[in-house]
């Protein structure tokens, strides 16, 4: 069972989707809060291959993963999309600043992308029908047909108010409301374009038709504006009053100042990236082709999608939708070849399962499922994906509709530029599939098993000596006795033999030479791979801590460092880690036990020191 079939077993027995409340994950397992606790099928949960046990522990259903959990996090996500406030995962929150702001943009245009995807493919096909005199351009057919594949274009506002409302928790009606007034044909005399409210409150009058950012901005506004309403006026009289009023001040606020700021800053951007392409169409597609995969893998592709839309509206089509549809053609590509280089049967499922979405446009299971495996490939098809973006982008390649990317909306870029999309398509295909042949092996951690000698290889990075190991300890403390942890996890050693200890000094020593292996970002966990020994430990501090978001961990350390024995690594606060009423032992795991032939713990319950040895292993 593969990361993405686990992740899947594991979604179905918890209930599905619609009963995750919310959910992140920590070094060792996926934390969930569910809506229905009872609809978590505990005993399938345990007998699937790759999980090691489920605990509840408080309001968090736990299924504890061991070092595999970031792997299957990572399909997960793509499982279980959060993309409102009701179901937002913990990580999301914790999220600021630029993240937010990006993340929030993505969350209220997905939504709404449906009936924009179906436009620009009725619209890519319109023009296929037009150019190839399959019908008259001017009949009413075609221009039925064309006011279907605009429609949703120019009324896009009310679209976005809907998606808007429900991200920003407002009136949906009263969202809608404010997208018609965006769109109201004022009737202003010819050439006007200011009209005063008050005598003195300039509005401008734009078309608003087809804009993302204004009617964005009005909805949350209104969302601000309508709750403190909401709040100040009684409950019998609310529904009127308070929407009258936040209606009235929105109003006039959102078309002086925001919608304005909105369809500005749209513009502005947009013929900044059209000013980038200008200068130098070639630098251009090297650049988004060649790194939109790694957006993709970061989850931060959407964040083009305003600009792409914008592109449409301001320039009649997007140059970056068809700069996207090379990258997505050289993932696609990268992964068909692994499949036919791949020897595990297994792996050429995996492959094979991923490139139909990939051409069509779906490239997460690529990316995530094989590229992420085999690294030379993922280069590959960056590079492959620049490659080709760069000639289609000095050819002139458009694309006239908002789409997904892909062989299937291959009819929204036919028009002026098509044959630099054919091109484009074309030396994506021949530039991932060679490189690929040639990297696809090349920056992998291991190389395949079946391109091995059929000799016994040493596959654990230790020495050859026989006898004994000792790990000691990477604190200075008393042992506490396994029996009264409270977490099942490390009480029940289901990752490993564990040994508790409390710490005198909130300190946390390299026990051994060491390579970094893994830092969670909350600073409470560190796993450790010695050089000499192959021994790898994870030294967790406290129970539950991943809670206080790193607040008293001050790390010394980051992932790939060597560090020396007996070098700080981590210290910690446990005043503060107890002032919040949380357990602040360091649990010690030795997660490659079943590596070893016996490992003896020490069992000794006085105060311990560096020079202590807490595991005595047996190779």
């Amino acid at each position: 069972m593969n990361n993405r079939e686990l992740a899947e077993a594991i979604l179905k027995e918890v209930g599905g989707a619609q009963n995750i409340h919310s959910y992140a994950n920590c070094m060792t397992r996926l934390r969930l809060q569910l809506k229905d606790e009872s609809k978590a099928n505990r005993t399938a949960l345990n007998e699937l291959a790759g999980v090691l046990g489920t605990q509840q522990q408080g309001n968090q259903f736990q299924i504890i993963l061991g070092g595999k959990v970031l792997k299957v996090a990572n399909e997960f996500n793509e499982l279980v999309p959060m993309n409102n406030e009701e179901n937002v995962g913990v990580e999301e929150k914790k999220k600021g600043g630029i993240s937010n702001v990006l993340n929030t943009l993505s969350s209220i245009l997905t939504p709404a992308l449906p009936p924009i995807i179906a436009g620009g493919l009725l619209k890519g096909l319109i023009f296929m029908v037009i150019n190839f005199g399959w019908a008259n351009g001017n009949g009413d057919t075609i221009i039925f047909f064309n006011g279907l594949s605009d429609c949703m274009f120019y009324f896009f506002p009310f679209l976005l108010a809907v998606s808007s409302a429900k991200k920003f928790k407002t009136n949906e009606y009263m969202a809608l409301a404010l997208a018609g007034l965006l769109m109201y044909p004022f009737a202003i005399a010819d050439g006007q374009q200011i009209i005063r409210i008050f005598g003195f409150v300039p509005i401008a009058v734009v078309d608003y038709s087809a804009s993302v950012l204004p009617i964005i901005f009005s909805v949350w506004l209104l969302k601000h504006v309508k709750r403190f309403f909401d709040a100040k006026i009684p409950e019998m009289v609310n529904m009127v009053f308070s929407s009258l009023l936040s209606l009235v001040i929105t109003a006039p606020i959102a078309m002086c100042l925001l919608a304005p700021l909105g369809y500005y800053t749209g513009e502005y951007v947009a013929l900044g990236v059209k000013w980038l392409i200008d200068f130098s169409p070639l630098l251009s597609g090297l650049i988004i082709g060649s790194t939109r995969a790694l957006l993709v893998l970061g989850g931060m592709h959407h964040a083009l999608n305003p600009i792409m839309q914008q592109e449409i509206s301001s320039f009649g089509g997007s140059q970056l939708l068809a700069m996207a549809l090379m990258s997505t053609i050289a993932q696609a590509t990268a992964t068909l070849v692994i499949y036919f280089r791949a020897k595990q049967t297994e792996e050429k499922q995996v492959a094979l399962s991923a490139v139909v979405p990939a051409y069509l446009g779906i490239t997460e299971p690529a990316i995530y499922g094989v590229l992420i495996k085999y690294r030379g490939a993922l280069i590959a098809g960056c590079i492959g994906g620049g490659v080709g973006a760069a000639v289609s982008n000095v050819m002139g390649g458009v694309c006239y509709g908002f789409v997904m990317p892909g062989l299937l909306s291959l009819p929204a870029f036919m028009g002026k530029g098509f044959f630099g999309i054919i091109v484009g398509m074309i030396v994506t295909i021949v530039v991932s599939a060679v490189l690929t042949f040639i990297l696809m092996n090349r920056f992998n951690e291991k190389e395949e098993p079946e391109e091995r000698t059929g000799k016994t290889e040493q596959t654990t990075p230790i020495d050859l000596r026989i006898g004994d190991v000792t790990i000691q300890s990477p604190v200075i403390g008393e042992i506490v006795p396994l029996e009264s942890i409270s977490d099942a996890t490390f009480s029940n050693e289901i990752l490993g033999k564990t040994i508790a200890i409390s710490s005198l000094d909130g300190t946390i020593y390299a026990p051994f030479d060491a390579e970094v292996k893994a830092v969670f970002p909350t600073k409470h966990a560190i796993g450790l791979e010695s050089l000499a020994t192959g021994a790898e430990i994870l030294i967790h501090v406290g129970l539950d801590t991943v809670t206080l978001d790193g607040k008293g961990f001050n790390l010394k350390v980051k992932q790939g460092d060597k560090i020396e024995k007996g070098q700080t690594i981590l210290t910690f606060d446990k005043a503060k880690i107890r002032s919040n009423q949380l357990n602040d032992v360091v649990l010690v795991v030795l997660t490659n036990s079943e590596q070893f032939k016996s490992v003896d713990k020490n069992q000794r319950t006085e105060t311990i020191n560096l020079e202590n040895d807490l595991f005595s292993i047996i190779r």
